[in-house]
């Protein structure tokens, strides 16, 4: 009795495993700026819906050479949700300089890293891509001007994203010329997905691509950190 029971158990978990590896990774990224203010907000789905994360960063502001942010996090599972308390980060020079390390260490620990990563990027499918602008100088004739060269500069922008990943919808966007005053306002909204098994083999190859395991646990681990409290 006790063995049927185990292998039930074990063949319902081995079944459950790879209904997740056949899930899709869905991330959902929005940004936007109006006046002095920015906003971010990224949204992961992942194993068809259950598991959800959300981080939304209400306003990014410059103060003395550096970005500051509040951060506010909350995930859920299964039906069961978990907020994180709200922080206040700043991103600078010291952050930029970190990052930039991070990243040289786990080029130099990981073999052929930067063909990994062109490969793995081309996995990401995006299916929604949209860009909106509203632009006004206060003068027509600089304003009109301006708006075509953004028309150009968002196409150039799809182009170079297209280049890494697999951009399959058809991108959407607009720019509005305001004669009537001075304004500018972006919003970015894109959506991408990847295959859970797809991601989890691509992770796999990279840690039989790394070298030098204790630099590159130590350089990962740099990568993920957030900066510093502000």
């Amino acid at each position: 009795m006790a063995f049927w029971l185990w292998t039930g158990l074990a063949a319902a978990l081995l079944l459950l495993g790879i209904l997740a590896l056949l899930s899709t990774v869905k991330v959902r990224v929005r940004y936007s700026h109006s006046g002095k203010y920015d906003q971010l907000v990224v949204i992961v789905r992942a194993v068809y819906g259950i598991v959800r994360m959300r981080t939304v960063i209400p306003a990014i502001l410059l103060k003395g050479g550096h970005l500051v942010y509040n951060q506010e996090r909350n995930s859920r599972m299964a039906g069961f949700g978990r907020s994180a308390e709200p922080e206040k980060r700043r991103f600078g020079r010291h952050s930029m300089r970190r990052y930039r390390k991070a990243f040289g260490a786990i080029r130099t620990s990981t073999r052929d890293f930067a063909p990994w990563l062109r490969q793995t990027m081309s996995k990401v499918e995006c299916t929604r891509w949209r860009t909106d602008v509203r632009l006004g100088t206060g003068e027509a004739a600089s304003t009109a001007t301006l708006s075509g060269l953004l028309w150009s500069v968002m196409g150039c922008f799809t182009a170079l994203a297209a280049h890494f990943v697999r951009l399959t919808a058809h991108p959407h966007g607009s720019v509005r010329p305001v004669y009537s005053g001075i304004e500018f306002s972006f919003v970015w909204e894109a959506d991408f997905r990847i295959r859970a098994g797809t991601a989890v083999l691509c992770f796999l190859r990279l840690g039989r691509r790394t070298v030098r395991i204790r630099q590159a646990y130590r350089a990962w681990r740099d990568w993920m950190r957030p900066p510093a409290k502000a």
